[in-house]
């Protein structure tokens, strides 16, 4: 229990460093609105489990049958994101109210965004697993691991769905709004380099610690 404000700490300093989840969520609430955001966010939420499943239960296997899984997982995270960010900074702008919400961006849609975007990002499968194996340690009763989890799952869920319900606000929307073009270009350039900085992440010397 001593190492659990360590825990802590790393996983929530881990969840406030900007990335690509910032970036999607930001995307989200100031396109399509505080709900959409926070979809988004749950969506992350959701996607945190994968990575620390995972690492709890089959890292080991799943290395030895696809001993390059994480470089498949950053190749597909890269290709989403430079996809999703051409899409928007080529996107035509729509004149909106700050409390319409666009279409296309459905529940299912939005929640998607969040579970494609966290989960195909091998910072976050790096970051996970080298909690779970440098600190957590495999040692750790079931249930102990299950609640880092827990931890880990929230923290990203209630941090990013303050970020949406922020960014969403009708005064700073409607100013994004009257700028969606140079909007569009900024959120979009933000993510094809992250999309082209994960291509050049080298996850086999990355580590925690």
């Amino acid at each position: 229990m001593d190492q659990l404000p360590l825990i802590f700490g790393i996983t929530l300093l881990a969840v406030v460093s900007p990335g690509a989840d910032f970036a999607m969520i930001s995307r989200n609430s100031f396109l399509y609105g505080r709900r959409a955001g926070v979809l988004a966010a749950v969506g992350i939420g959701i996607s945190c489990w994968f990575h620390v499943f995972y690492a709890i239960f089959g890292l080991a296997i799943i290395q030895r049958l696809f001993p390059h899984i994480l470089d498949v997982i950053k190749i597909a995270g890269a290709g989403y994101l430079i996809y999703v960010g051409a899409t928007t900074a080529l996107a035509r702008a729509k004149t909106v109210g700050a409390d319409d919400v666009p279409g296309g961006q459905t529940a299912v849609r939005a929640i998607t965004a969040g579970i494609l975007t966290n989960g195909l990002n091998p910072k976050t499968a790096v970051f996970v697993i080298s909690l779970y194996t440098q600190i957590i340690g495999p040692g750790r009763s079931i249930a102990f691991q299950l609640g880092c989890g827990l931890f880990i799952s929230l923290a990203h869920l209630i941090w990013f769905a303050g970020v949406a319900s922020f960014l969403s606000q009708p005064a700073i929307r409607l100013k994004v709004l009257a700028n969606q073009r140079v909007f569009n270009g900024l959120i979009g350039a933000v993510l094809v380099m992250l999309g082209i900085a994960l291509v050049l992440f080298d996850v086999s010397q990355s580590s925690l610690l």
